[in-house]
């Protein structure tokens, strides 16, 4: 005859169950692996997460130390910003720069495997590239990149990407990309107007002026730097930038091609 179970019986064999695959739930211990079992099952089934109102930090993939990661810290250091321990927003002008914007939202799919969109501002040319992701923000902290105001905290340039000369032209690229360019520099001798192209970079913290500056100078450029900017001026120096360093904003390519054919 088999014997039946009572409840009791029934609710002591769950709570042995229960501590089996979660732990005590009395214990730090049981808390900690009742939780992880928990997130592995939210991120399982994330429209019951979504249902239930749980938060799932998104999965991001996090790239090995490259030339195309030091670019993308280099884009961040000019135009980027981390506002918040879960977002990360990189600012363009949409009538100059729509194009870029479509690059840097490809190296973030190809570096991160992350979503993004853009947003533009209402009142002015000014759009957003927008990421929200609390591990890509926490990944990019660990890599050198500081939150906040990065005149105020005088941020530079990442010590690894300092120490190897691939990863430091990649990371100039990124900065002269955002905050630099080509313009056309404009002077009169004796009666006679003239123009010719210019490469300058301009940010008010000096540990990244410091850096263009010095990276450009090893790599032989005739770079100076005066105030907040940072200048080639030689025409042949221009050229050899854009042939040996490049450039990934195609604003700066139709620059360089108008002033010839013009």
């Amino acid at each position: 005859m088999v014997k039946s179970i009572t409840h009791v019986e029934k609710s002591r064999l769950g709570g042995l169950r229960r501590i089996q695959l979660y732990g005590n739930l009395g214990t730090p211990e049981g808390r900690s692996k009742g939780g992880k079992k928990t997130i592995s099952f939210f991120h399982q089934n994330p429209l019951l997460a979504q249902r239930a109102g749980f938060v799932i930090r998104k999965e991001i993939r996090c790239p090995k130390r490259s030339p195309e990661l030091a670019e993308f810290i280099g884009i961040m250091l000019g135009d980027g910003s981390l506002p918040g321990n879960h977002q990360l927003s990189i600012t363009f002008n949409i009538k100059t720069d729509y194009e870029y914007a479509k690059y840097i939202c490809k190296l973030l799919s190809e570096l991160f495997a992350v979503s993004y969109h853009m947003r533009r501002r209402k009142d002015n040319n000014g759009a957003d590239i927008l990421v929200s992701s609390s591990n890509l923000v926490d990944f990019l902290l660990k890599e050198g990149l500081v939150a906040g105001n990065k005149v105020k905290n005088q941020v530079g340039v990442p010590s690894w990407i300092c120490e190897d000369s691939r990863y430091r032209k990649a990371c100039l690229r990124g900065l002269m990309d955002t905050d630099g360019g080509l313009y056309l520099h404009r002077y009169n001798s004796n009666g006679k107007n003239y123009e010719y192209l210019k490469l300058g970079f301009t940010n008010c913290s000096k540990p990244l002026l410091n850096f263009v500056f010095n990276t450009l100078r090893k790599l032989n450029y005739k770079a100076y730097l005066t105030g907040n900017n940072v200048s080639i001026y030689s025409m042949p120096e221009v050229k050899r930038y854009l042939t040996e360093t490049g450039t990934h904003n195609p604003k700066n390519i139709k620059k360089f091609k108008s002033y010839f054919v013009n």
